[in-house]
């Protein structure tokens, strides 16, 4: 079954926000980052049920390969929505605010 796989706004802002870091600081970096943040897409598009459930309403996380970032989501039938890309080294549960 195909997924349509979508970032909500925040989600957006934190991928965008962790992408001008990594280029600050090493240039190259930020797309390096989107390059894996699009193999999580892919692993997660091909068997988004594999990945454990987290916290209510059914989160799911992916562990970023490479950096300390989870692609927390919820599959809502042919849905992917991706809630955060968060970054654990910051707030370790902080994305569980965007939860409802």
């Amino acid at each position: 079954m195909p997924y349509n796989y979508q970032l909500s706004e925040e989600a957006e802002w934190d991928v965008y926000e962790s992408y001008l870091w990594y280029e600050k600081q090493k240039e190259g970096l930020g797309e390096e980052f989107l390059e894996a943040l699009d193999a999580a897409k892919q692993s997660i598009v091909s068997n988004p049920k594999t990945y454990r459930i987290r916290y209510k309403r059914k989160v799911r996380a992916f562990v970023v390969t490479r950096y300390p970032y989870l692609v927390i989501y919820v599959v809502n039938g042919n849905d992917i929505d991706v809630i955060s890309v968060f970054n654990t080294h910051k707030h370790p549960q902080g994305w569980k605010k965007r939860v409802k």
